[in-house]
This record gives C-alpha cells, sequence and structure tokens, in this order.
C-alpha cells in the first residue's frame, strides 16, 4: 500500500487528537506527539519527492507545442 501525502497528514492529525486527550504527564501522549511529528515530517518530504518527479517528467517531454503545424 503505498503511502500519500493526505494519508500521511490524517495520520498525523490522529496522533495530536489521541495525544491531546492523554493527561500531560502520560508517557503515551510524548509517543503519539512524537509520531504525530514524524508523520508531518514524512508527508512534506513525500510531497517534495512527488514535485520533484513532476517537474523532471515535465522537463523531460518534448516541447510540440506549435510546432506540430509547421510545414
Amino acid at each position: 500500500m503505498a503511502m500519500d501525502a493526505k494519508h500521511l497528514r490524517e495520520k498525523a492529525a490522529l496522533c495530536f487528537r489521541l495525544a491531546d486527550g492523554l493527561s500531560l504527564n502520560n508517557p503515551s501522549r510524548f509517543q503519539l506527539m512524537q509520531m504525530a511529528e514524524d508523520f508531518r515530517e514524512r508527508a512534506k518530504e513525500l510531497e517534495v519527492q512527488v514535485a520533484r518527479q513532476r517537474q523532471q517528467s515535465q522537463s523531460e517531454e518534448p516541447d510540440n507545442r506549435g510546432k506540430q503545424f509547421r510545414r
């Protein structure tokens, strides 16, 4: 199953909500907060990676606009 940035951000939000419901001194709260931050960072990294791939694929496509109808 491929993870996309939206999925990772949803997981981060879930971890933040769960952590918010725990007492401040609960060790699980700290673990959930760290997981949420990790999910958020991975989402950002994935978005950058996808943007680079799109940019590379667009730069590799030949620019045929306007050249098709010249004779």
